[in-house]
């Protein structure tokens, strides 16, 4: 059962990509005397939503290990995160990021481990992914926010019920 404040902090983090996101489009549109102002508000909300996304790491990590997944559904995870690793690869911005494409690559890696059940090659990715998301990298925030969450969104809710 996922706790009502993993899905406060879930709703927090979506709420600042969404500002995020804002605050660049805004940038971009700028006049030239009020970019430096809107970076400075970028930086802020970078550096509050990483406050609140290691909050929500943490605490999905703890809620996470306590969790039993049938190998089914382990197994479909799986398909998906690598469905999405793949396609993260192709990102212009990964594929220009070295420590991205690391990352990526190891997550693939674990992903595609032989005889290994599902659930243990799940296992053995998921502690990739807080680096994965990490803001010190330039990235198309509100892109990989949608492609990322997905398939943990589609967990929270089953085990919600």
């Amino acid at each position: 059962m996922v706790s009502d404040r993993l899905i406060h902090l879930q709703t927090e983090v979506q709420a600042y990509y969404e500002q995020l996101a804002g605050k660049e489009t805004a940038k971009r549109l700028a006049p030239q005397e009020d970019k430096a102002r809107i970076q400075q508000q970028i930086r802020e909300l970078k550096a509050e939503l990483g406050t609140v996304e290691r909050d929500y790491w943490l605490r999905w990590r703890s809620e996470a290990a306590g969790l039993a997944i049938n190998e089914v559904e382990a197994d479909v995870l799986t398909a998906e995160i690598l469905q999405e690793v793949e396609s993260l690869e192709l990102v212009p911005a990964a594929q220009s990021n070295a420590a991205m494409m690391g990352l990526l690559h190891d997550i693939k890696t674990e992903l595609t481990k032989p005889d290994i059940p599902g659930s243990g090659k799940l296992k053995a990715a998921i502690p990739l992914l807080p680096g994965f998301l990490s803001y010190e990298m330039e990235l198309d925030t509100e892109g990989l926010l949608r492609r990322a969450f997905p398939t943990f969104c589609k967990l929270a809710d089953k085990l919600k019920k």
